[in-house]
């Protein structure tokens, strides 16, 4: 699916092909050729204002993968080129883990592990039950329906903990992306979730490019290679599963390896 409006790559010419980037707290830069714009970037703006045109108001558009897959670095990018096309904030872009229970909530609460023992939700954070999802289906409710400013929280990366009120989307902002890895999930609660979602998106990713990115993340958090490791082992490559079985739920899949490309993917729900 390569379909968006012939011009959009001409407002495009002056943009950098190296883009300096903050996701998460963290500088980086993001490569950005020709292909990438026509066969992922620019067919998925296009899905978007299809969909607003439908809406005839403010969507709320979701973004799923599994951790490390790049959500929030495709995301990033999305934004800084619909700024160049639509205008400076038209589409905003807002991170599901700014609803993950405090650390103090975490402490207190339990899960259970893979053989169905009792464990502290903190040892399970990033997972999807350490998210507050009631609060993250009403912030859609509101987003929707909002002709004022909504204040939303955001997750601190360095703090390790969200922060209330961290941005605020504003009435002019007529689509908001939502990012995190259990979005599209349609089973309960998360349903509550990604029924409202359109059009909902799922990003692939390499599994083993994913766990070098998320121990990469983990050891610029502070832990050694050793622990980053067994972290991953014992939690995020648990998440990683149940974020990926969330992909059947998606309209549309996007993937940059072996070829960009974004397709229709008709979803259950």
């Amino acid at each position: 699916m390569d379909t968006f409006p012939s011009h959009w790559l001409d407002q495009l010419s002056g943009m950098p092909r190296v883009l300096t980037l903050d996701v998460a707290g963290y500088p980086g830069s993001v490569n950005i050729n020709r292909d990438d714009l026509a066969r992922v970037y620019l067919p998925v703006l296009h899905v978007m204002q299809t969909a607003l045109v439908e809406s005839q108001r403010r969507i709320v558009a979701g973004l799923g993968g599994i951790p490390g897959s790049g959500k929030s670095t495709f995301a990033a990018v999305l934004a800084r080129i619909a700024d160049i096309i639509w205008g400076t904030g038209r589409l905003a872009v807002v991170g599901m883990d700014g609803w993950h229970w405090p650390n103090a909530v975490l402490d207190v609460r339990t899960t259970t592990d893979e053989s169905g023992n009792a464990v502290p939700l903190r040892q399970r954070k990033g997972g999807p039950d350490s998210y507050d999802i009631a609060g993250i289906a009403a912030a859609v409710n509101e987003l929707r329906a909002a002709d004022h400013p909504v204040s939303l929280p955001v997750y601190d990366r360095r703090r390790h903990d969200p922060v209330a009120e961290g941005i605020a989307v504003s009435p002019g902002t007529s689509i908001v992306l939502l990012e995190g890895n259990y979005l599209l999930d349609a089973h309960s609660p998360w349903g509550a979730v990604s029924q409202r979602l359109r059009p909902r998106l799922f990003l692939e990713c390499d599994v083993a490019a994913a766990r070098d990115r998320v121990v990469a993340r983990h050891v610029r958090g502070g832990l050694s290679p050793d622990q980053a490791a067994a972290k991953y082992e014992a939690n995020d490559r648990l998440n990683a599963i149940a974020a990926a079985a969330t992909a059947a739920n998606a309209h549309y899949v996007i993937r940059f390896e072996p070829q960009p490309a974004v397709f229709a993917n008709p979803p259950r729900m």
